[in-house]
């Protein structure tokens, strides 16, 4: 009897353990599954936010370009009215800056893989912290160059009346896809409105502050695009 009850408790042992080492296979394989999911979510998505940061380059490229030429064209005006002269070579970037006065960028390219993984809860995903904060602060750049390109909209525009007592606006082919506006103006008038001289004056220092903060962002745009790159390549 005492052999038999020894064998059965090795039996019963042996059963337990080899249930225990079971659960233990299963829970390891489960792990390694749900790891391998989450990994593979997690390379998605640095794969769509490379997407992102490769359009959001190209958007912020052409802002820098497109505010470079609205800050040379308001330059040339302020100098045009200042020294009373407007040279032929002159004209067109003058006419430009008239017709686009009041047009500040209030639009700038998100990233919608950051947004996604913010709003779902899977920022974690991303295991580098840096990029998590870099992603964060690109998110807090762009939200301010919207605001403040915003706030420059609403005040230029509500001072309109500074450039339409001078510039009469004028819609050219207005039954074909090539509408163009052309303007025409008092430029003697316009060089002896001193309110009008300083409100250049003003939007000249505007513009130059914005393309400076666009040139920030597009440094900061392209530390994180190659950082992307990096930390892919490493998990591949």
């Amino acid at each position: 009897m005492e052999n038999k009850n020894g064998k059965y408790f090795k039996y019963a042992i042996g059963e337990i353990i080899l249930v225990v080492i079971g659960i233990l296979i299963a829970l390891s394989i489960n792990n390694w599954n749900e790891n391998r999911k989450l990994k593979s979510k997690s390379l998605d998505y640095l794969q769509r936010l490379r997407i992102d940061l490769e359009n959001v380059s190209e958007d912020v490229n052409e802002s820098v370009t497109d505010t470079d030429r609205k800050y040379h064209q308001a330059l040339l005006t302020l100098e045009a009215l200042e020294t009373k002269k407007l040279l032929p070579t002159q004209r067109e970037d003058f006419e430009n800056y008239l017709k686009r006065y009041y047009q500040f960028q209030i639009t700038v390219q998100n990233t919608v893989a950051y947004n996604e993984m913010l709003s779902s809860g899977d920022l974690g995903l991303i295991k580098n912290e840096w990029l998590r904060t870099s992603f964060s602060n690109l998110s807090d750049s762009r939200d301010f160059i919207i605001e403040v390109n915003q706030s420059n909209h609403n005040a230029y525009r509500n001072n309109m009346q500074l450039i339409e007592k001078h510039v009469r606006y004028h819609v050219q082919n207005i039954d074909t896809d090539s509408t163009k506006i052309k303007v025409a103006y008092d430029f003697d008038a316009m060089t002896n409105d001193d309110l009008l001289v300083n409100q250049i004056s003003n939007q000249v220092y505007t513009w130059w502050d914005i393309l400076r903060m666009y040139k920030r962002y597009q440094k900061e745009v392209n530390i994180v695009k190659d950082s992307i790159l990096i930390e892919l390549n490493r998990l591949n």
